[in-house]
């Protein structure tokens, strides 16, 4: 069997050319997971059958030295979800309570909060089910704003 040397030399320089793009192309698609087109992500606690999904933490105040915050989301059930969030303002001496009630929606990994007296508070979820406050430009509002999930509650 006889080859002809110049195909097999043009063979090998576009297999030089081609085999990289090839992988550029096969290892693109290897990139972060989480990203969808506008459908619903996975989120741990969210898919679970548990009718009460709950967080807190003590986040950081300017003027305190930190606010206490519990979470409680109720799912639907074929009513509006609605959630409950406490804050105890600490210092030094005691601290101030306020409670706020709203409904909740979550959008991907962001769950939005919109109280009954107006507004909106929006949370990244994180992949571990923390909470983390953004601005709406999906920024964290600052260092130490992520609520922890807590365990399901004593109903």
């Amino acid at each position: 069997m006889r080859h002809n040397r110049l195909v097999t030399a043009a063979c090998h320089r576009w297999l030089v050319l081609i085999a990289p793009l090839v992988a550029a192309c096969a290892l693109g698609g290897c990139g972060d997971t989480n990203r969808t087109s506008g459908a619903q992500t996975t989120v741990p606690g969210f898919d679970s059958p548990v009718q009460e999904l709950a967080w807190e933490g003590t986040v950081a105040c300017s003027d305190c030295d930190g606010i206490q915050t519990q979470l409680r989301l109720q799912r639907g059930n074929g009513v509006v979800a609605q959630y409950e969030l406490l804050e105890a303002f600490l210092d030094g001496e005691g601290a101030e309570y306020f409670r706020e009630e709203g409904r909740w929606r979550r959008d991907g990994r962001v769950l939005h909060l919109q109280p009954s007296a107006g507004g909106e508070r929006l949370y990244a979820i994180d992949g571990a089910g923390n909470l983390v406050a953004i601005d709406r430009r999906g920024h964290a509002a600052g260092p130490g704003r992520t609520l922890t999930p807590m365990g399901p509650p004593n109903l």
